[in-house]
């Protein structure tokens, strides 16, 4: 028996291949690109969780009395964790600083970050050491851990151990150990993990164990609670650790993140060690891949419809010759099951190919990691069962049950649903889906290039961008600044903290001053040199801005800074004085216009300008666009030579500040991607059932031309109906489409409106794909010579 099943299944493939052939397309289609997303939210979810003590691991999130939230945790709090709260096993401190640059004899090599850990911290994780353990190689000053492939590249080997490496051009740290590379999917991407000994040495600030006031963003602190411990009762505990230091910080509160969430947190303003993907993309990438396999398993259902005609005398024959509905049932369920599970080995080679694009359409590294694996395998058959019971309970439950006599009588009757047949509602319902990917996409590409296109403030245009390691030598920036004018190809230099508007590196302090809130609130700090306002273009609105004459008890604030310190007329500002948190006080004898200093997704934050030479850590060079190349080559020649034991990096502005929007472009991309699988398997399809169309009604249409119809007349009777489906999917799709992006842009505070032509452009794509589709069969049909229509019967 199961053999005649698969003759008689590869006999029914073979004599309706084309329509064997649509369905396999579009589920290979469909099925491919959901692997790939199952892939991508698989590995997305699973930042962290290998780690043994995961269900109990938590970062620090820290509240202050001004509402906001952060990454920074002072020593002071973990110090009083590990003395005070009983719920506590272990808590640590680690910090991650800008390298600069690592040099290994006369090599300078490029790493991001040099972490900085207490070697608790590493039985707190799953790390798994080649050479050393963690008491053995952090716990001395000047200790540093490498991974392997680090070891490696600065060596050429793991015979690294007692080996030297430089940072900061200052301190030398010996090689103490060396461990695996740790898994792409965790937050901690430890290449150059040093003691935390060696940071009380780089920085002494870390020495005073009690501190509780500011500090670095990338200063994050990590707990471990004892098994059975409440994460509500021991943040009540760092609650009232708080409040019983509030005359030394501004923190009100903790919260635990557990560390499994981590990755996924976009809420809390907290510096991450490795990037971020927000959980709402997730949920979007999930949705659609849904989409697009119930889009593939309507056209499988319409196909079937289309195929229950042309197979129904011969489910009549088998019926009158004693075949059971059980078993009429198994052979469509095996006929679907061969398509689905042919369309899952396709469709996964499909997969293998597309995950390598991956990381460039998405923010994700899913490709560094490993995707065929037993869960995968687990998937796909779950899939494949799902996906056969949804594409082949029509045929198996529906056609199996035909009456023998009504189809041997011709009296064969397809289900309708208050007059509208299966067919037209599956055909609405993927066009449905299909145009609202469409209309998502086109208002996310409009947002997006809102984003790059409006004016921030200040010019960003062909400025370069260099750190600078002597951040407190004035003789050596201003040689370099010489150094670079005297070259027509560079228009001007400015040094300064940060650029107008950069994703890193944000400086916050305390305001005190009478017109505020309680007579303080928190300000954006930013120091800048003497050219900083006129290289960037940003106006004066009111007093004066700096000369070299003026000396670190002035300040310069933006609007925005002197709207909250209570005068609407920036004028009125002048003359007044502000404290910082440190106590010291700066008259404010200028306003600058308000600029973008963050994203767009944010509004405009308060700043105080002050010229402090100690801390330039930028150089901002705008060159000659047309001139760059050699621009380029001058910056790196003079820079090299005054740093010479440095990494050497430019950045041009306006790319980097592109990244602020990294997500929103990749989605993007992957929207785009989806609306065009998703029409394409749609209009294969539509083409089916056209096909099927045109070749019940070829007799129809051999008379309407012996009768005098023209072409265009019969391409427009075959194509009226097809074509007010998609008019119906567009009337539905509209209001769908327009309540999720009205949602999606409401976490921007600025952004564009949803205008109407938007829609008129989806639809009339989604119509006109729709009509290039049917057109393609009804020209065919209606240039057929009539006589072999009619002299087939």
């Amino acid at each position: 028996m199961l053999r005649n099943y698969l003759k008689t299944t590869w006999r029914s493939l073979i004599r309706n291949r084309n329509y064997a052939l649509i369905n396999l397309t579009g589920l290979t289609l469909g099925l491919g690109v959901a692997i790939v997303l199952f892939w991508i939210v698989r590995f997305e979810y699973s930042f962290d969780r290998y780690h043994w003590h995961a269900d109990r691991l938590y970062r620090l999130i820290a509240n202050d009395k001004f509402g906001e939230t952060g990454s920074h945790v002072p020593q002071g709090l973990i110090k009083a964790i590990n003395e005070q709260i009983p719920g506590v096993e272990k808590a640590v401190n680690t910090y991650a600083i800008d390298s600069d640059g690592l040099k290994v004899g006369q090599r300078v090599f490029n790493v991001k970050h040099v972490f900085f850990a207490p070697p608790q911290f590493l039985d707190m994780i799953d790390v798994a050491w080649v050479k050393g353990s963690p008491m053995q190689s952090l716990n001395q000053p000047f200790q540093v851990v490498l991974d392997e492939p680090t070891a490696h590249r600065f060596f050429g080997s793991n015979d690294a151990l007692g080996k030297t490496i430089r940072i900061r051009n200052n301190v030398d740290l010996t090689v103490s150990g060396i461990i695996r590379k740790m898994p792409v999917n965790t937050e901690f991407q430890f290449e150059v993990l040093a003691s935390r000994e060696t940071l009380k040495r780089i920085q002494p600030e870390y020495n005073h164990e009690n501190y509780w006031a500011g500090g670095d963003s990338m200063h994050h602190g990590y707990v471990l609670l004892k098994d059975g411990a409440s994460p509500s009762a021991i943040e009540s505990l760092l609650a009232t650790l708080a409040s019983q230091h509030k005359n030394e910080s501004a923190y009100t509160g903790f919260d635990l993140l557990p560390i499994t969430n981590v990755h996924l947190d976009t809420q809390s303003d907290a510096d991450p060690y490795n990037y971020v993907l927000p959980e709402w993309m997730l949920y979007t990438l999930a949705g659609i891949g849904l989409f697009l396999i119930f889009i593939a398993c309507i056209n499988f259902i319409n196909l079937a419809t289309v195929q229950a005609v042309q197979r129904s005398r011969e489910i009549a024959v088998r019926k009158v010759l004693g075949s059971s509905r059980s078993q009429l049932i198994a052979q469509f369920f095996g006929e679907t099951a061969f398509l689905v599970f042919l369309s899952i080995g396709l469709g996964s080679f499909l997969a293998t190919q597309l995950i390598r694009y991956a990381d460039q359409l998405l923010n994700t590294q899913v490709t560094q990691s490993p995707v065929w694996d037993n869960g995968t395998v687990s998937f796909l058959l779950i899939l494949g069962g799902i996906v056969t019971l949804l594409a082949g309970s029509y045929p198996a439950l529906v056609l199996s049950g035909f009456q023998p006599v009504r189809i041997l009588r011709g009296r064969l009757v397809m289900p309708r649903k208050g007059g509208i047949t299966l067919r037209q509602l599956l055909v609405v319902t993927q066009f449905v889906i299909a145009q609202v990917l469409v209309i998502c996409t086109l208002i996310g590409i409009r947002q997006i290039r809102y984003f790059y296109q409006k004016d921030l403030g200040f010019n960003k245009a062909a400025v370069v961008t260099v750190t600078m390691p002597d951040r407190g030598n004035a003789v050596v920036r201003e040689r370099f600044r010489q150094q670079l004018l005297q070259h027509p190809e560079v228009k001007d230099v400015a040094f300064a903290l940060t650029t107008p508007s950069s994703n890193h590196n944000w400086w916050w302090n305390t305001i005190h001053h009478r017109n505020l809130p309680k007579g303080q609130s928190t300000f954006r700090i930013q120091y800048v040199d003497t050219n900083y306002f006129n290289f960037f273009k940003i106006p004066l609105v009111a007093g004066r801005s700096w000369t070299r004459a003026d000396t670190n008890t002035v300040a310069i604030i933006n609007e925005k800074a002197a709207r909250d310190l209570g005068y609407q007329r920036p004028d009125k500002i002048i003359g007044e004085r502000i404290k910082l948190s440190d106590g010291n006080l700066f008259t404010i004898m200028g306003v600058v216009k308000d600029y973008h200093s963050q994203s767009l997704k944010s509004s405009i934050v308060p700043h105080v300008f002050l010229y402090a030479d100690w801390n330039f850590q930028q150089a901002s060079i705008r060159i000659n666009p047309s001139q760059s190349t050699k621009a380029l080559a001058h910056i790196e020649q003079y820079w090299k030579a005054i740093f010479p034991n440095y990494y050497f990096e430019t950045k041009f502005l306006d790319q980097e500040l592109q990244t602020f929007y990294a997500d929103e472009q990749k989605l993007s991309n992957f929207l785009t991607l989806f609306a065009i699988v998703g029409i394409f398997i749609g209009s294969l399809g539509l083409f089916g059932l056209v096909s099927f169309v045109v070749t019940q009604r070829t007799k129809e249409i051999g008379v309407r031309k012996v009768l005098g119809a023209t072409v265009a007349s019969i391409v427009s009777l075959l194509s009226q109906d097809f074509l007010k489906l998609v008019l119906i999917a567009f009337v539905i799709a509209t209001p769908i489409a327009w309540y999720a992006m009205s949602q999606f842009l409401k976490q921007y505070t600025y952004k564009i409106d949803i205008d109407w032509w938007v829609f008129i452009l989806a639809g009339g794509l989604a119509g006109s794909i729709a009509l290039v589709t049917v057109s393609l069969q009804s020209i065919k049909a209606a240039l057929t010579n009539p006589v072999k229509s009619l002299r087939s019967e």
